[in-house]
């Protein structure tokens, strides 16, 4: 809290009439590339990506992960056709930050589904900077961060109110889809609101249909907006989503007989942030900013075990991310310039499993996956751009320091355990077993990044980024427990050091008057990366037992290249290619890292006829993963094409009409995604998918 009270005396001692000069390059351009809840990619030199709404509304996108599979160096991970996430350059959603409106994302695992929780109809792009970003945003980011900006409306001269409604069907899972939007605006203040709605049988496959693959989906969300004068806006947003039956097909983390859905998941956000602007010569941006957010999940999971017998468990987490943000841009002249921020935030987990066996006699007892844990956080930033020479040399350079706490209760095997028998219910009151006792563990940690930007010709960059980064251990690799009676018992470990390392990016851009050329080579070198590895566990009481135990690898290696290339031919025709290779090993026994991506990309060429309308064909291809880790199924190269079309938006009385349709994997391709292994499922890709869409805007 010092460097904000520092930072607020130096706003209140400092004049409110700015006199910077409007020709002050550098300066505007700053302004006019921060966007309210942009992860700042203009800051820092790491490869950023992004999908915005009209390349959304192109398709019918089941998941958000779904629509960010064709960007270079990001790749499909699905659990499920519901639960998808993305993995960038070889590292999956631990390694990743996720946000929404710049809010930390967090769930239980890995594969609870948290990116599927973030409705596409709200959001107005989704950034992603590729490479460790812990300098700006902490612990997590050491893969990337990937940032869903939801839409809001722009201030209006006079009271106006709009808003559009669109629906849409897929044929692979007989998906419909509906949702509406409506704004009220006006000079100083204005109101949205937005809300959805999604219904999808089980998808079909070229081999058959995918049992279990159902879902349903809703969400609503609010948002104001207020200016005072030209400089002051207070921002307030509330956005929730749940859904229901969503299936799991089975795979090796519970019986192949089994049926697995989740009956409900919600996620639920508030946020508040108050912007100035233009505060002074020296501080032209302060934003302070405090949000919550947090993911309740519940599963249900019948097998029977026996012919005469039926199991069913019911798994529940619920997970909290409170927190408050503080940033500010200075600006010195225009060769030099700042941004120093502070941040604390606050993760709370609750995990919970029910376990009830139906036999001649009913048997229930209840236990934990982890326990009850916390994590909080304190960290401060700074982040600096010298421009060395305006035409040809920038260097960007910062370090950020956190201290962390994690806490935890004591974890019992049992919670309580009881029988019904003939209708009357007995409790077995055996006494609890302690499996993990509570605990408090300090850390601290740093980072640090720097890039050179070198123009050495005119439509030429060259982009250097170095950067040490961190990752504490989750909750879960720490301290779960998950046995389920059936496979290897996963089990965590609270003496995980932090995952530290050294990253490097090689970026080169040319950027001609018809083309645009990028490439990227890089190296992640990471100690003490955290995976589960094969060995004995000795639990506090009882006799040891062979299991998946959470431990740190002692070196990896994370090491690829990728490029893409844009080419405008005429007026009407354009072309667009990518392609992106990762190879992660654990360089201390020299062997292949599970769930990394294959050789793949995609080609693009795309026809525009006047403001008529635009139709694309794309070939999505990856090659055979022969680069497998121990125990990993080798998928074979596939190639897939998909086609699109959208018409111009045509003037209907007061209204506007955009109509969109195409069809994917057009052959009917029967492939698989390498990453389908996440739980090791094992299920083929959607078939040939017919998709329609119809947007009225008012």
């Amino acid at each position: 809290m010092t460097f904000l009270t520092i930072l607020l005396s130096v706003f209140f001692s400092l004049p409110t009439d700015s006199t910077t000069s409007k020709t002050d390059s550098i300066h505007q351009k700053q302004i006019k590339e921060v966007t309210v809840y942009s992860i700042a990619s203009t800051k820092i030199g790491l490869p950023y990506v992004s999908v915005d709404k009209k390349e959304i509304e192109k398709q019918e996108y089941r998941t958000p992960a779904d629509a960010l599979q064709t960007q270079t160096g990001i790749a499909l991970s699905r659990d499920g056709s519901w639960g998808t996430s993305v993995n960038v350059r070889g590292m999956g959603e631990q390694r990743l930050m996720l946000l929404v409106d710049g809010d930390r994302l967090q769930t239980a695992t890995d594969v609870a589904g948290a990116l599927s929780t973030v409705s596409l109809n709200q959001v107005e792009k989704i950034e992603i900077i590729k490479g460790a970003g812990s300098v700006l945003f902490g612990s997590g980011a050491v893969g990337g961060v990937v940032n869903f900006v939801t839409e809001r409306p722009t201030y209006s001269n006079s009271i106006k109110a709009n808003g559009n409604i669109q629906t849409g069907f897929s044929s692979v899972n007989n998906l419909s889809a509906s949702a509406a939007k409506v704004n009220i605006t006006n000079d100083k203040w204005y109101l949205s609101a937005t809300g959805s709605y999604r219904k999808a049988g089980n998808t079909n496959t070229p081999n058959g249909e995918l049992l279990n693959s159902q879902f349903n989906d809703a969400s609503w969300s609010l948002k104001g907006g207020m200016r005072y004068g030209d400089n002051q806006e207070l921002l307030v947003g509330y956005n929730e989503f749940y859904a229901w039956n969503v299936g799991v097909p089975g795979g090796n983390a519970f019986p192949k007989t089994a049926t697995v859905r989740y009956t409900g998941i919600q996620r639920r956000q508030l946020n508040g942030e108050y912007i100035f602007t233009d505060i002074s010569d020296l501080l032209t941006r302060l934003s302070i900013k405090g949000y919550t957010q947090n993911i309740s999940r519940n599963v249900e999971n019948i097998f029977k075990p026996t012919a005469s017998s039926t199991r069913i468990v019911l798994p529940s987490s619920l997970n909290s991310t409170s927190g408050v943000k503080a940033t500010a841009d200075l600006y010195f002249n225009d060769y030099n310039s700042m941004t120093i921020g502070v941040e604390s935030w606050l993760r709370k987990s609750e995990t919970m499993r029910i376990n009830i066996t139906h036999a001649v006699d009913t048997t229930v007892y209840a236990d934990q996956p982890s326990p009850m844990a916390k994590v909080l956080n304190v960290g401060a930033f700074a982040l600096y751009k010298k421009v060395i020479d305006p035409k040809y040399f920038n260097i960007n350079f910062g370090a950020r320091l956190d201290y962390f706490e994690t806490s935890n209760d004591t974890l019992f095997k049992e919670l309580f355990r009881y029988k019904i028998i003939k209708g009357v219910r007995t409790d077995n009151n055996t006494g609890r077993i302690t499996r993990v006792n509570p605990s408090l563990k300090p850390e601290f940690s740093y980072s640090a990044h720097i890039d050179f930007e070198y123009t050495p010709a005119k439509r030429n960059r060259i982009t250097l980024s170095l950067a040490t980064a961190y990752r504490i251990a989750t909750i879960e690799e720490r301290y779960k427990y998950i046995d389920l009676g059936t496979g290897t018992p996963k089990i965590g470990n609270p003496d995980l050091k932090p995952e530290k390392g050294g990253f490097s990016n090689l970026s080169y851009i040319y950027t001609g008057r018809n083309l645009k050329i990028k490439t990227d080579i890089f190296a992640n070198y990471i100690f003490d990366l955290i995976a589960e590895t094969a060995g004995t566990y000795t639990p506090l009481s009882g006799s040891p037992f062979s299991a998946l135990i959470s431990n740190n690898i002692n070196k990896a290696l994370f090491a690829g290249a990728e490029m893409e290339a844009n080419w405008l031919i005429n007026k009407s025709f354009s072309v667009f290619a990518t392609a992106s290779y990762v190879r992660a090993q654990d360089m201390s026994n020299a062997k292949f890292l599970t769930q990394i991506p294959p050789l793949h990309g995609v080609a693009k060429g795309i026809y525009q006829l006047q403001n008529k309308f635009s139709a694309g064909l794309t070939a999505q291809w990856a090659a055979t993963q022969t680069e497998a880790a121990d125990g990993e199924t080798k998928t074979p190269g596939h190639i897939i094409f998909n086609f699109d079309i959208q018409s111009a938006a045509y003037k209907v009385k007061n209204a506007t009409v955009k109509l969109v349709a195409g069809v994917d994997n057009l052959l009917d391709k029967a492939y698989k995604n390498h990453l389908f292994g996440t739980r090791g499922l094992d299920f083929y890709e959607p078939g040939r998918n017919v998709f329609a869409k119809v947007i009225v805007s008012l």
